[in-house]
């Protein structure tokens, strides 16, 4: 089971005074995420759209997306459209028995919901409409055969909703405070809308004590391993939610970027060794789940969505701004199986792979040059963001995008160009050594064999 940790906080509990939406994707070792944008279309009737694992009728009219998405699935993890919308997954497990057939993946989910809504209870109905018509469970995985069901939190201007499902099965909640959902079912008894025979058939399979109230977590939650797993950082994101009153992009990405610090269960051999399921994960293995992006975002009167976008662990890396502007740099949308020497997320990766190898030498150094530029981000964003702002308001909308463009070029170059000559130098050091050693390093070793990264020659 692959494990993920979304937030959204309410407009209430907000700085800005809008929705937020944070989350962290973790999936497979080897499995590179780059952003990518993809322009709305119409389609005539009859029109197909082939997903991951099958193909669907398409629809007349699609929005244009920006996702997070892992190389070879169609669909995404994590994203938003032209109309403010934002959907991010989550992996679960049910008591469902398991569909013979392949259904449509999570991930192309939440991007039909993207391009086919405009707002979130739009974005339900489409997600629950295909569920129902074509199941979920298909498989998820480059490296073996795994298949989950999944639950959703989708944010528009105006609401914040929680959707999870059990096989074709579902119940979303309206949130109006601030919530985190892991790889643990969320919602109990207190549903605003849910699937037609919900609690019939948790009832038929006596899921539950005859004469207590329906919880739909308690009925349908599978016995996997990664449910009690995901309840710990469930419990983990909705502890440091309720710390602060109040929630910006700095808070959300200071969670983003956890391991339990201060817990019982921090890391035993460093922030950067997968001893624990944290929210920032690293591998504890080649083959296990890692952090591979991770996606803030808020909506602003003016500029419609802002976000920001980290490749890899947020812990290793930086948040550059993105927005929909009808482009993104090449370098952030490129990343396939392999490494890719003009590919940002790649870039970053065999960064973070060689901080792994020593963390004791290398993370404080690298995480505080990250921070600068994480900084040096920001103040540029506000910039462009103030710029457009006024370009908008002038009637000027192509100029705006092309300065909310310019600023998430540049940012991708700068983190493109600080990853590459960091390499070179942390490479330089351990090649002195003898060559690549410590905790993490036949999993390292793995890694650079299967995606053939150059580590210590780049």
């Amino acid at each position: 089971m692959f494990s993920c940790d979304t937030m959204v906080v309410h407009a209430s509990r907000s700085k800005e005074g809008s929705n937020l939406f944070a989350k962290n994707s973790d999936r497979p070792t080897g499995e590179p995420q780059p952003l990518c944008y993809y322009a709305g279309g119409e389609y005539p009737a009859g029109a197909m759209v082939q997903t991951t694992h099958i193909a669907i009728p398409q629809v007349a009219k699609t929005y244009a997306v920006v996702g997070s998405r892992p190389y070879w699935i169609w669909g995404f993890e994590m994203g938003y459209n032209e109309k403010g919308l934002v959907i991010g997954n989550e992996a679960e497990g049910s008591r469902m028995p398991a569909e013979e057939a392949d259904g449509i993946l999570g991930m192309d989910l939440l991007r039909l919901g993207l391009e086919r809504a405009a707002t979130a209870r739009e974005a339900i109905s489409v997600i629950t409409d295909l569920l129902e018509a074509y199941g979920q469970k298909a498989n998820a995985s480059p490296l073996t055969q795994r298949t989950y069901e999944n639950s959703f939190i989708l944010m528009d201007r105006q609401e914040c909703w929680v959707l999870e499902t059990a096989g074709r099965q579902w119940a979303a909640k309206e949130i109006k405070s601030a919530q985190g959902i892991s790889n643990c079912y969320s919602i109990r008894g207190d549903y605003d809308l849910c699937s037609a025979k919900l609690e019939e058939i948790a009832r038929e399979n006596r899921w539950l004590d005859p004469d207590e109230a329906f919880d739909f977590a308690k009925a349908y939650s599978g016995r996997l391993v990664a449910q009690p797993l995901g309840a710990q950082r469930f419990c983990r994101l909705n502890k440091l939610l309720a710390e602060q009153e109040r929630h910006d992009f700095a808070s959300l990405s200071h969670i983003l970027r956890d391991h339990f610090d201060g817990e019982l269960i921090a890391p035993r051999f460093g922030e950067t060794v997968g001893t624990f399921m944290s929210i920032c994960m690293h591998m504890r293995d080649w083959g296990e789940s890692e952090t591979s992006a991770s996606l803030l975002a808020r909506y602003d009167d003016t500029l419609g969505l802002i976000a920001r976008y980290a490749p890899v662990q947020p812990c290793l890396s930086a948040y550059i701004p993105v927005y929909m502007a009808g482009k993104l740099p090449e370098k952030m949308q490129t990343a396939e199986k392999l490494f890719d020497e003009e590919s940002l997320w790649w870039q970053v990766k065999a960064l973070s792979l060689l901080v792994c190898v020593d963390e004791n030498a290398f993370l404080a150094d690298v995480r505080a040059k990250l921070g600068e530029l994480e900084t040096l981000f920001a103040q540029k964003a506000e910039a462009a963001e103030e710029q457009a702002r006024q370009l908008i308001l002038a009637g000027k909308q192509e100029e705006a995008n092309a300065a909310l463009y310019a600023v998430t070029e540049e940012c991708t170059q700068l983190l493109y160009d600080f990853a590459k000559e960091k390499r070179k130098r942390l490479a330089s050091v351990i090649e002195s050594k003898g060559g690549l050693y410590g905790r993490q390093k036949e999993a390292i070793e793995k890694y650079v064999s299967y995606a053939q990264i150059p580590l210590l020659n780049p």
